[in-house]
Parts: structure tokens; C-alpha cells; sequence
């Protein structure tokens, strides 16, 4: 840990303890950003576009989502509620409300992520804006439990039930793929019930795109093999908002935060924010 990350831990709903960090920029910050992860991950993952954005000016905080990592709790992989994951937002924009001095505070999402930081956006309007990367709208064969196995889950809701991610479609940097391959600290399975409350938040992004009124940035990897980027393009084309962009990058795969050029999507999140600030 460097001096400028700062590791704690929040209340989330029900009195949750939810662990978050929080990477510092020196000198006058610009404004801040909220980030979300992936299912089965953590906010370690954030740490390279974190010091990037340090250095631009940006404060980046994150926090383990609830069931995962060092916020899983009694049950690795639950999540009792979608409700549950956005009051947890709310609490945690509450406490950065308090650091960001009246500086604007964003949110990123990425993957599953991505669909809790937009849910949170369609109801809220005044948002100073989102960005999204990879969204989790709809997923590819092996990553996804399947339409027989969701039947299943309102007889079975606390069943574990395996992730089966292809941690080599993640990234083409083959130094990050061997950091997340002998990351002990990701989820290898979630229960039913979280299986199917992921379900029910997709349906509701899908059918509350016309909703979105806030700035949006959606950016998605030409050749993600884990998430469907057709239902991406689908969902952006619904956006109500009048401030939308949306960016696809040739050839790269799901993480795009973590991609061999992430440098391209790096400056293009920065000079995003630049108008945005």
C-alpha cells in the first residue's frame, strides 16, 4: 500500500461491513471517481487506472461489493439483493460526498459493476455522468449459468453455483493474466439467489435504457468473448440521454482496464472527464 491508498472500511445496508480503498491524487483534485467491479473480483483490479488518473487529478475510490473478497461475509458469493448492492452505493457516495469538498463525483463500472453503477444512474438523473466498460447486459456461452440452470434457482437459491470465466478472455497482457490466474482472492462460484438476482438487474437495465438521462460513456472490447456487445450497442441505442458516447475497440478483449493497450482507453476515459469536470 503507497501512501496515497488508503485502506478502510464503510457501513453499507443493514450495517454491512464493506471494505473499500481509496487512491489519493496529490495536490488540487479535480474531482472524484466511484468504481465498481466485476463479479468474483475485487477493487484490487482498479489499481492501474487508479495511479493513471492520480496523476491527471482524479481520486479514485473503490470497495469490495458485498460477498466478495474482504466483503464477503458469512456466505463467499452471496448477494441477498439488488436493492442491498444499491444502498450500499448510496451509503458509500454519502461518505465520499463528505471528502470531495463540492467536487464532482463520478461513477465507473465495470462487467457486473457496470449494471449497479447504471442502476443507481436511471435514478438518478442529476448524476454528474457514468462511465461504462464491458457491461454485463448479456453473456457468451461458458460464462453464463444458463437458461436450464436459472429454472433451477427458485427451488435452490443458496446452491453454490460454479463461475465458469475463461480468465484467458480477459486480458491479451499475459503479465496481468498470470497476476489474475493466481489471484486466490477471486470468487470461483456464487449462490442461486445472487445468480438470480444479476438475472432480474439485467432485464431491469435492459428495459429502463430510455431512463438513462444522465452523461454516459460506454466503451467495449471488439473481441469480448465474456459479455454480448450487441446487447451493449442495443442498450445505448434506447439511452435517453443527450450526452452519450459509445466506443468500441478493435480486437480487445473483456478487461479493458487491464488490456495490453489499455493506454487508449485510459485516454480516452481522461479525455472524457476533462468535459465532463
Amino acid at each position: 500500500m503507497s501512501n496515497n491508498n488508503v485502506e478502510k472500511f464503510f457501513e453499507g445496508r443493514e450495517r454491512r461491513e464493506l471494505f473499500y480503498q481509496s487512491w489519493n491524487s496529490e495536490g488540487e483534485v479535480k474531482a472524484h471517481i466511484v468504481a465498481l467491479h466485476e463479479l468474483a473480483f475485487h477493487s484490487d483490479r482498479f489499481n492501474l487506472i487508479a495511479k493513471y488518473l492520480n496523476e491527471k487529478g482524479y481520486t479514485l475510490h473503490a470497495y469490495d461489493l458485498r460477498g466478495h473478497n474482504r466483503s464477503k461475509g458469512d456466505i463467499a458469493g452471496e448477494i441477498d439483493s439488488m436493492d442491498h448492492l444499491q444502498k450500499d452505493l448510496v451509503l458509500f457516495l454519502d461518505l465520499i460526498e463528505k471528502k470531495a469538498n463540492g467536487k464532482k463525483i463520478f461513477l465507473l463500472g465495470q462487467g457486473f459493476g457496470a449494471l449497479v453503477c447504471l442502476m443507481h444512474a436511471i435514478r438518478h438523473p442529476d448524476l454528474p455522468g457514468v462511465i461504462i466498460t464491458s457491461p454485463e447486459l448479456g453473456l457468451f456461452g461458458k460464462s453464463t449459468v444458463g437458461k436450464k440452470m436459472l429454472k433451477k434457482l427458485s427451488n435452490s437459491l443458496s446452491q453454490s453455483i460454479e463461475i465458469n470465466m475463461d480468465q484467458n478472455q480477459l486480458t491479451s497482457d499475459l503479465k496481468i493474466l498470470k497476476l489474475f490466474i493466481k489471484d486466490k482472492n477471486t470468487l470461483k462460484a456464487i449462490t442461486g439467489n445472487t445468480a438470480s438476482e444479476r438475472e432480474k438487474l439485467r432485464k431491469w437495465i435492459l428495459s429502463n435504457a430510455s431512463q438513462l438521462a444522465c452523461p454516459v460513456i460506454i466503451l467495449q472490447g471488439g473481441n469480448d468473448k465474456i459479455v454480448d456487445k450487441k446487447k451493449a450497442e442495443k442498450f445505448f441505442k434506447n439511452v435517453k440521454s443527450a450526452d452519450k458516447t459509445f466506443k468500441i475497440y478493435d480486437g480487445f478483449l473483456h478487461d479493458l482496464l487491464n488490456e495490453k493497450n489499455r493506454a487508449q482507453v485510459y485516454q480516452d476515459i481522461y479525455v472524457w472527464l476533462e468535459k465532463h469536470v
